[in-house]
């Protein structure tokens, strides 16, 4: 958990290095930084409607990413968190609509009660593979900084 926060407090401290004017004129960076806002409130459903808008092609492949993985933390806390749900709060909670959290629930092997209640299991961690998945985030990175870098010159 201790990167986690500490990407969120470097991108609040980048945020205040940016100039206003810069600001200004790329609005994309204020729809990025409402974002990383929503993740440092854990607003997860706001985190969901502020990643669900057309991005551009330079942070369209990073913001997509993000989702999924917002998506994956949300769903491995929901199983942590609720023996019982809603099946509308956990749509509501994972920024899926009502059919994609039943087969989300339904691919998690998690049971339905009347269609309306989930009762989730406990996430088991799948084996992955460390290496793939971190270099895959440094290049993302690397890419995210030449966009700042960009923009800041």
């Amino acid at each position: 958990m201790k990167p986690i926060y500490c990407h969120r407090c470097n991108a609040k401290f980048l945020w205040k290095r940016i100039p206003s004017d810069i600001k200004a004129v790329h609005e994309e960076l204020g729809r990025i930084w409402l974002v990383a806002q929503r993740m440092w409130q854990r607003d997860w459903p706001a985190v969901h409607v502020a990643l669900n808008t057309e991005w551009s092609d330079d942070v369209k492949e990073i913001m997509v990413s993000l989702k999924c993985k917002v998506r994956e933390r949300v769903m491995k806390l929901i199983s942590k968190a609720y023996s019982l749900l809603n099946l509308t709060s956990m749509a509501t909670i994972s920024g899926l609509s009502l059919d994609e959290a039943r087969q989300a629930a339904i691919d998690m092997r998690w049971n339905i009660i009347d269609g309306t209640i989930v009762q989730p299991c406990k996430y088991i961690d799948e084996v992955h593979n460390n290496v793939n998945e971190f270099a895959m985030t440094e290049e993302k990175l690397h890419k995210f900084t030449e966009f700042v870098s960009f923009l800041e010159n």
